[in-house]
């Protein structure tokens, strides 16, 4: 069993944003779409000689890639920032334990606040994502975040082995 402390940053928390986007499908129907879409305005721009549909086009492409651009750039930090408003012991200081059958998570209390204790049993877990820049452990409804950069290089091949041995795991690039 290993354990050490670390606190998450709104960095964390924007990287997990961007890997949920990553990880949904749904985009990728409306992309399918728009092309479809697009190749039959060209279609007929070509064959009925109406070649204001070129325009209206070039409108649309321009409105996906920008509804594009909003949801990967800006709409994770505003979703951060907006949760880290709310609630700050999102980035307060936590210790984990990491053994071979559960992972223990502490929050360590400021001054005036509630500490609390959870022991998650890999069992328990749906899912440990693990990227290039961190670990997500899926609870329920939940999601418990360890970036890599916060473990001790010493104990870095004992969390990754302890973590990929579980019939839950997953390595996404």
């Amino acid at each position: 069993m290993t354990e050490f402390t670390y606190s998450l940053t709104d960095e964390d928390y924007i990287c997990f944003e961007k890997f949920k986007l990553k990880r949904n499908k749904t985009v990728f129907i409306v992309y399918i779409i728009s092309l479809f879409y697009v190749a039959m305005s060209v279609y007929d721009a070509i064959v009925y000689k109406a070649y204001d549909l070129i325009f209206i086009t070039i409108g649309f492409v321009i409105l996906i890639c920008a509804a594009t651009a909003y949801v990967y750039f800006a709409a994770p930090k505003k979703r951060v920032r907006k949760m880290l408003a709310a609630d700050s012991t999102y980035t307060g200081e936590n210790s984990i334990k990491i053994g071979e059958k559960e992972i223990e998570i502490k929050n360590l209390p400021r001054e005036n606040q509630r500490g609390m204790v959870a022991v998650y049993p890999y069992s328990v877990m749906s899912v440990i994502y693990e990227t290039e820049e961190s670990y997500y452990f899926l609870i329920g409804m939940t999601v418990k975040i360890l970036p890599k950069r916060v473990i001790p290089p010493a104990l870095s091949d004992y969390v990754k082995k302890t973590l990929s041995k579980n019939r839950n795991y997953i390595y996404l690039k």
